[in-house]
């Protein structure tokens, strides 16, 4: 069993075939273990912290774990194996292989070919890195950063102009959709011109509302990332959820103004718009990613910049509703 390349995919994706080893150790059904474990003497592998077991064709049929390998001695590897056990194929994307590992709990994943014979394995060593690159590509993505061709690592020593076209465009978007806020800002000018307190809490209010955003945006990339699951019941406890940051800061918001200010009905306000802000922040920012999906676009890419100019257009909306209905 040898990888025919194991070269970085034409397209940049990091693939199965980048990172397999061929040197894996496997095993028949009928064989005992006892007699496995004396023939493994002596040898070396690339990577031997799963016995892989396959047929006469070398079509793989299950694994077994090294922990149960040793356990089991008198017994037959067909009886202690995990039967039907998942495989990834050479073309798949490093990504799923991690998600893959996740779900089943394996520290090293088979990989075969189109007909299900065995090729090699995915090593723990290789799992670590795809899993920390993922993580760190889905925090430059979540921050509207492009991800670079080499890789998260690699992007650091990329040359000041690479680093800035990754960078600037979704900020340029955010830039433009910021008129938005500044709409509203000119929609309530007569709220502002009434009573000058009221623009004392704007920061406060778009700093809560991107800070509940940026939560609910990590919580649905990651969902996304690894499992398939309902949006719909997932929505409704993100909205619960808001709905309980924002009565818990809210509150503790309004005392605060009231305590400062001494002023009623723009504590109530305030409370009112954190409550509302933080609903809105949670549904936004967890159902973007899902919208970004659906649309063929990656759930992390530009959710970070796209879903604080919608969270803080709300938030004020609210705020200055809550403003004019009760102040002035």
């Amino acid at each position: 069993m040898s990888p025919d390349d194991t070269s970085p995919a034409q397209d940049g994706r990091e693939t199965a075939q980048t990172h397999l080893v061929a040197s894996v150790p496997t095993a028949r059904p009928e064989t005992r273990a006892a007699d496995l474990i004396a023939a493994l003497g002596g040898q070396h592998f690339d990577c031997a912290d799963t016995i892989l077991v396959t047929d006469a064709d070398t079509r793989l049929i299950g694994i077994v774990r090294i922990n149960d390998l040793f356990a089991n001695a008198g017994r037959l590897i067909g009886e202690i194996m995990e039967p039907e056990h998942e495989a990834v194929t050479v073309e798949a994307d490093q990504e799923e292989i991690a998600t893959l590992a996740i779900r089943l709990n394996m520290i090293v994943v088979p990989v075969v070919d189109e007909t299900g014979r065995l090729i090699g394995a995915v090593p723990p060593e290789a799992l670590f890195r795809i899993l920390r690159d993922e993580h760190m590509e889905d925090l430059q993505r979540l921050a509207g950063i492009g991800a670079h061709q080499g890789g998260p690592a690699a992007a650091l020593d990329a040359p000041i102009r690479d680093r800035l076209s990754r960078r600037l465009p979704w900020l340029v978007l955010g830039l433009a959709a910021s008129t938005v806020v500044t709409l509203v800002m000119v929609g309530f000018e007569e709220a502002l011109a009434a009573n000058v307190a009221v623009a004392f809490f704007v920061p406060a209010l778009v700093y809560i509302a991107g800070a509940i955003g940026t939560q609910a945006v990590s919580v649905s990339v990651r969902a996304l990332s690894t499992s398939d699951v309902a949006l719909r019941p997932l929505m409704r406890d993100e909205a619960l959820i808001g709905l309980g940051i924002g009565a818990a800061l809210g509150t503790i918001a309004g005392l605060g103004v009231l305590a400062s200010f001494g002023d009623g009905l723009l504590a109530l306000a305030v409370g009112l718009a954190v409550l509302g802000g933080g609903a809105v922040s949670s549904v936004v920012g967890f159902a973007l990613p899902w919208a970004f999906q659906r649309i063929g676009s990656d759930p992390a890419m530009g959710s970070g910049p796209i879903c604080t100019v919608i969270q803080d257009a709300a938030s004020l909306a609210i705020y200055f509703l809550a403003v004019r209905v009760l102040i002035l």
